[in-house]
């Protein structure tokens, strides 16, 4: 499956894993321990894909078949965890052309209260800075988590932006009372695609118009 999603149809990372264990949730068995022991090595594979992306290759450069499982499981139950140290970004430096096309974007949705610039969109994208003399406020925040994650499944920025927007409290929700925390943001997004909303259409054409951009500058 990962030969298939990343490397033949060019699935982000990010996307391949969730569509993984999405996937692979539910088990026909009826008794309880058989359920028990589904949940665990899910769980198990789960953090092997959300935490060893290495290993993951590793095994995966030409087929995993059950031999190449057992020794990536084994490989990665035996050592430690990884610790990485905290990045407050969102693992990207957007040229002034994608920001250009973000900021385009932002005020064709709308995302914002206010109309923003291309350099408002670098200091939230590349900076990751806050600007307190004019807050960014959510015009929807349902439209605005739906369009950060778009970005996300796009790999244009890494998936840790909603703890980086929340932690370093980078925008306001659309009542300007308090900042996104990532619960917010989740139950935002949750809301946001379980309802049939028009902005959707036009969020993921401006995505692609942005990957475009980002492609391009590469």
């Amino acid at each position: 499956m990962f030969l298939t999603a990343v490397v033949e149809y060019g699935f982000t990372y990010d996307r391949f894993c969730e569509d993984f264990i999405n996937s692979r949730t539910f088990h026909d068995a009826a008794d309880a321990d058989s359920r028990n022991d589904h949940k665990v090595n899910l769980g198990r594979i789960g953090s092997l894909l959300s935490t060893r992306d290495d290993l993951v290759r590793k095994y995966c450069e030409t087929s995993m078949g059950p031999d190449e499982f057992r020794s990536c499981m084994k490989e990665f139950l035996l050592q430690k965890p990884k610790t990485s140290a905290w990045v407050d970004n969102f693992d990207c430096y957007l040229s002034t052309e994608t920001l250009k096309v973000i900021a385009d974007a932002a005020n064709d949705i709308p995302l914002f209260q206010r109309p923003v610039s291309t350099e408002d969109m670098r200091h939230l994208f590349n900076d990751c800075v806050a600007d307190y003399d004019s807050p960014l406020i959510a015009n929807s925040n349902g439209a605005l988590a739906y369009f950060l994650r778009r970005l996300n499944y796009s790999a244009i920025i890494s998936n840790r932006y909603q703890k980086v927007l929340a932690v370093k409290r980078l925008v306001l929700t659309s009542r300007g009372r308090s900042h996104f925390t990532q619960s917010g943001l989740s139950s935002a997004l949750c809301f946001f695609e379980s309802t049939d909303n028009p902005i959707r259409s036009r969020i993921d054409k401006w995505v692609v118009l942005i990957k475009k951009a980002s492609i391009a500058a590469d």
